[in-house]
């Protein structure tokens, strides 16, 4: 009986030690978007996003040449966002902590400026196949924890999806039902670096006239990995569901581009991180299985767009500007303009506040809130009372 007790006990204690990760790290959660540590060549750590909906490695050019990293020629590259004009850099080392995720792989350096007065932060580079398919990933986000681990040693929690590949990124089967009570079913992309809900592409938005049966919606001008803006539109569906998980009345957006993953035909669209954060994630490339464990995020309201406005750093990321007003919004009524620049809200720094904490305040549905512009040189302020747009 005591041998039988120390054998199960050696049991449990092997189990659990081959379900410890690899390594681990922090990761913040800047908005919707994951940034890790990632070391390349055995730089200082650097702040990669993290991207499951992406094949290539990116590097800000900036950050290639500070750490002179041989940069050889300039070429075209297929991402999933379309066409990217970079410098190939080839042979390079990438590592989480003293783990080493691949060597002698090709990075793309490339100017993320334009993501970054977007996003609101410094980007050093983009990651996502890299870390994926040599090891798998979870992401802890009630601890903001990523763990890696060895195939077929790590903790199988929560609900199991099985996914297929669509030119190297995962997709799983969900449905929607749109306001008409029509329901449609199709794959749809896990895509941690959109810091989105759920985007129907625009192949299968306009097959099924999407826009329209989506009821009140409204557009603006979003960005990819390339600088080009293009037409995006927001709405709701009735429910989205995939595995059994079923979310109701769900804010959503509508592509318009095509190119990359959103102008693909045999896709219906992407769950992105907005959707992706309400659970703890894990990724198993090997066996094409995700684990699904509903987090501390699981309840929160997806609140939307209630200002009418959209905003972003300038250049030098010294300002935040004015970057959209909606046509019809109450910002509209108001005379806010495109490039005033937003000094405050209710009294305290925009800029120190960071885009992700403005644009929550922008969110709150119910509340009013006193912007400080600086428009042409004058100040002014105006109040506005936030409501819905959808």
């Amino acid at each position: 009986m005591r041998k039988l007790f120390f054998a199960c006990a050696l049991l449990g204690f092997m189990s659990s030690y081959a379900q410890s990760p690899l390594t681990t790290t922090d990761f913040e959660l800047y908005g919707d978007h994951i940034f890790v540590k990632v070391s390349v060549d055995d730089s200082e750590p650097l702040d990669f996003i993290f991207d499951t909906g992406d094949v290539l490695t990116v590097i800000d050019m900036d950050v290639a040449q500070k750490l002179n990293l041989p940069i050889n020629h300039k070429e075209t590259a297929t991402s999933a966002q379309g066409s990217i004009s970079g410098a190939l850099i080839k042979h390079n080392k990438i590592q989480v902590n003293d783990l080493v995720l691949e060597k002698n792989i090709k990075v793309y350096a490339t100017d993320l400026d334009h993501l970054e007065i977007s996003i609101g932060r410094n980007i050093d580079g983009i990651v996502g196949y890299e870390m994926l398919h040599h090891h798998v990933v979870r992401l802890d986000y009630d601890a903001m924890k990523l763990e890696l681990y060895d195939s077929g040693s790590y903790p199988k929690r929560g609900e199991e999806l099985a996914f297929k590949f669509h030119h190297t990124v995962p997709t799983v089967e969900a449905t929607i039902m749109l306001n008409n009570g029509e329901s449609l079913s199709g794959s749809y992309y896990i895509n941690t670096g959109a810091g989105t809900t759920v985007d129907f592409n625009t192949p299968f938005a306009n097959a099924n006239n999407i826009i329209d049966k989506t009821g009140e919606h409204y557009s603006y001008l979003v960005k990819g990995l390339g600088s080009k803006e293009t037409r995006h539109y927001e709405g709701r569906v009735k429910s989205f569901t995939f595995g059994s998980n079923t979310v109701d009345n769900l804010p959503i957006g509508i592509s318009q581009v095509t190119t990359g993953i959103q102008g693909e035909k045999k896709i219906a669209g992407i769950i992105g991180n907005r959707v992706m954060s309400r659970y703890n994630v894990l990724f198993d490339y090997k066996t094409h299985k995700i684990y699904l464990e509903k987090n501390g995020r699981s309840g929160e309201e997806y609140a939307v767009n209630c200002s009418g406005l959209d905003v972003q750093l300038n250049k030098d990321k010294s300002k935040v500007l004015i970057h959209q007003v909606f046509e019809g919004s109450q910002a509209a009524s108001k005379g806010i303009s495109v490039d005033d620049e937003l000094v405050s809200i209710n009294g305290e720094s925009a800029l120190g506040m960071g885009l992700p904490a403005v644009e929550k305040m922008l969110k709150k549905s119910g509340s009013s809130v006193t912007l400080t512009l600086n428009s042409g040189g004058s100040t002014k302020e105006v109040s506005l009372d936030l409501k819905s747009l959808l």
